[in-house]
């Protein structure tokens, strides 16, 4: 003898188990391609928002500037900087910095050897509309959102 009420459970399951799958899939953003990504990158301020999960809103707020020419500029909070980087694809590595070398005191000076430090170990970049994502091999990452589109220089 066929459960008609057991089937019908069965059938009303697997529908809405399918329907649930569906919700959290989703096509992923189309790659951008190596010159929209460098485009997404240069021209912009980003201000750090966070290093791993340690918050950075900090007054003056700490930046980054790329250049068209491979070059990178930003101010730490207390000393500014300027550099070189170089990007292949989504691979990103600062070169060593110049900064000048004043101190604000043991706080802030921490913060942006903390910073600085982690620039040295990025090894990848990801962009998601105003987001900046720089990653190190081990996975941490550090987060910037652009701000005003004018240079340091």
């Amino acid at each position: 003898m066929i459960h008609w009420k057991k089937i019908w459970c069965a059938v009303l399951l697997l529908a809405a188990l399918t329907g649930l799958a569906a919700c959290g899939s989703h096509e992923p953003a189309p790659a951008m391609s190596a010159d929209a990504f460098r485009q997404a990158l240069v021209g912009k301020t980003w201000t750090l928002e966070r290093i791993v999960n340690r918050e950075f809103d900090v007054d003056p707020p700490m930046t980054l500037q790329f250049t068209a020419d491979d070059k990178v500029a930003g101010f730490g909070g207390c000393n500014n900087f300027t550099g070189t980087y170089t990007l292949d694809g989504r691979e990103i590595a600062f070169g060593p910095m110049a900064s000048t070398r004043k101190s604000c005191g043991p706080a802030q000076d921490e913060r942006e050897y903390t910073f600085l430090t982690f620039l040295a170990k990025v090894r990848s970049a990801e962009i998601e509309e105003d987001e900046l994502k720089l990653s190190t091999e081990g996975m941490n990452s550090m987060t910037l959102t652009s701000g005003s589109s004018g240079l340091l220089w």
